[in-house]
């Protein structure tokens, strides 16, 4: 009996304890998730108007320097990436045959001209036929003629730059004979530079098309510089697989920075006063606030009292660059998340991110 009433016992007391055991290990109930987000103001579109596109500097043009005398090549003082300015010597063919030559043009002229000049005296005195004073003349014409014509290939036997440029290419090399029209150098004018970008029709329609305020050029190596850009020519047909249109504008380079072909830079459009007229009613957001739920798009509003987030759909304008327009969906006050909204949820409860 004692024996019994013991074993009862024994079960009762570890029933209490795994009972006891099991309440301790019971999870507790998480704490709601508060996930900081980027949190912006709803803007008109009229003071969110600016767009950026990549793209790469290009020469607007270049030349093929070239000599219009043949002979051997004996300075050739340029290197590819040289910047060299207006009348600097590029290359220099030896000038002793072309000193030779004008030497001899010059003796012959010279004897010409006193042959002419003692005709006219004697013709005076009616010493010699007019016919005479004619054919000394004629020499003395076609002497200076050849004079004139060594003078300059001299003068050729030097290559100059034409304007301000860079070196782009170097395919010679010195102490080579070269004949006339062989190309000595490339040269691109290093004040007259151009950009393309590719645009969509809706942002085509609203691009600036003369030089004012709006479109500029900011090289990725001086993002502090704006250079005012103007339109130089756009693609008539679009682009098969992007549908887009490549359009070009060009730029003058500033005298405190060197640009050189392949670099990265951005160009900035903005729009004219007339187009933001047009567009008051409409709102712009960052990029990364639109997301996508297949043919929908939407956005995280965020009530400011509760701090909470609702899926908001809206309708957003044909465009690319880092803001999108909204033309229905939202109100200018409205506050959205604009970085994080891929990690929400219906009712989360978020906080302003901070740095």
């Amino acid at each position: 009996m004692f024996k019994q009433k013991l074993a009862k016992l024994y079960v009762l007391s570890l029933g209490l304890l795994l009972l006891t055991a099991c309440e301790k290990e019971m999870p507790q109930a998480p704490e709601p998730t508060v996930r900081p987000v980027k949190i912006v103001a709803i803007e008109t579109a009229e003071s969110l108007q600016t767009t950026r596109y990549p793209a790469v500097i290009q020469a607007s043009g270049s030349v093929d320097l070239t000599f219009q005398v043949g002979g051997l090549l004996q300075e050739l003082p340029v290197t590819e990436a040289q910047i060299v300015k207006q009348g600097d010597l590029i290359a220099k063919l030896d000038p002793r045959d072309f000193v030779s030559q004008v030497n001899t043009a010059k003796a012959q002229y010279e004897l010409a001209e006193q042959e002419y000049q003692r005709a006219v005296r004697l013709i005076k005195e009616d010493a010699i036929a007019q016919r005479e004073l004619e054919q000394r003349k004629s020499q003395r014409d076609s002497t200076k003629a050849q004079l004139d014509t060594a003078q300059k290939a001299l003068s050729d036997s030097e290559l100059r730059a034409p304007y301000t440029g860079v070196i782009a290419k170097v395919p010679i090399k010195r102490l080579q004979n070269v004949q006339p029209g062989t190309a000595i150098a490339s040269m691109i004018d290093a004040k007259k530079w151009e950009v393309t970008i590719n645009l969509p029709a809706s942002v085509i329609a609203s691009t600036p098309t003369r030089q004012e305020e709006g479109v500029y050029v900011v090289l990725s190596a001086a993002q502090e510089t704006q250079i005012p850009a103007t339109f130089k020519e756009a693609t008539l047909e679009a682009d098969a697989v992007s549908q887009t249109y490549a359009v070009t504008f060009s730029f003058q380079a500033p005298e405190n920075l060197v640009i050189l072909p392949g670099m990265n830079a951005d160009v900035i459009l903005q729009s004219s006063a007339k187009q933001a007229i047009a567009r008051d009613k409409n709102v712009a957001v960052p990029l990364a606030a639109v997301l996508s739920a297949g043919q929908q798009q939407f956005v995280w509003v965020v009530d400011n009292g509760s701090m909470t987030v609702t899926k908001r759909l809206v309708r957003v304008q044909e465009g690319i660059g880092e803001t999108l327009v909204i033309t229905d969906g939202l109100v200018v006050g409205e506050s959205i998340v604009a970085a994080g909204a891929a990690y929400l949820s219906e009712g989360m409860q978020v906080r302003p991110w901070t740095d």
